[in-house]
C-alpha cells in the first residue's frame, strides 16, 4: 500500500518537473513554455503591446489593426518570460510555427488556436545572458 502511494507521488512530481524551470510570474499572468532541443528559429521578429488576456500573456501586434494577439511561447528557462510587463512595447525574436505543438508547457488559460510566437531561446553572452526580447 505504502509502495503504491509513493510511485504514485513520483509520478505526479516527475511530470511536474517536465514542466520547466520558469518561476511563477508576481503578476499571476500563466506563460506559455517549450523545453530547449535545438537552435535556430530566430530570423522573425513579432513588435507589439503585451497584455493580459483571460490571465495569459499575449503580444496585440501593432502592424496589424484587428489581428488577433499571439501567444509567446517562451524557452523553459528564460527568465525574461517573467519581466515582460503589461502595457509595454515588446520585440519577440522568433517565429510562428503555424500550429500548436503537443510538446509545449501549454496553459489551459491561454487561447488554445493561436496565433503562436515561438520565442527564440536566449544566448550566452560573454557569461551574461542576451534575450530575445526588448521592452521600451
Amino acid at each position: 500500500m505504502h509502495s503504491a502511494r509513493r510511485a504514485a507521488v513520483l509520478v505526479v512530481a516527475a511530470g511536474l518537473a517536465s514542466c520547466g524551470d520558469l518561476a511563477p510570474r508576481d503578476d499571476g499572468l500563466a506563460v506559455a513554455t517549450y523545453e530547449v532541443t535545438g537552435t535556430g528559429g530566430d530570423g522573425g521578429l513579432l513588435t507589439g503591446v503585451a497584455r493580459d488576456l483571460d490571465g495569459c500573456l499575449v503580444v496585440q501586434p501593432d502592424d496589424v489593426e484587428g489581428e488577433a494577439p499571439y501567444v509567446p511561447v517562451f524557452a523553459s528557462d528564460d527568465e525574461t518570460a517573467r519581466e515582460v510587463i503589461g502595457g509595454s512595447t515588446v520585440e519577440l525574436r522568433g517565429g510562428d510555427p503555424r500550429q500548436f505543438d503537443e510538446r509545449w508547457n501549454y496553459p489551459r488559460t491561454c487561447p488554445a488556436s493561436g496565433p503562436f510566437w515561438v520565442v527564440a531561446q536566449p544566448e550566452q553572452d560573454r557569461g551574461r545572458i542576451r534575450s530575445g526580447w526588448s521592452s521600451g
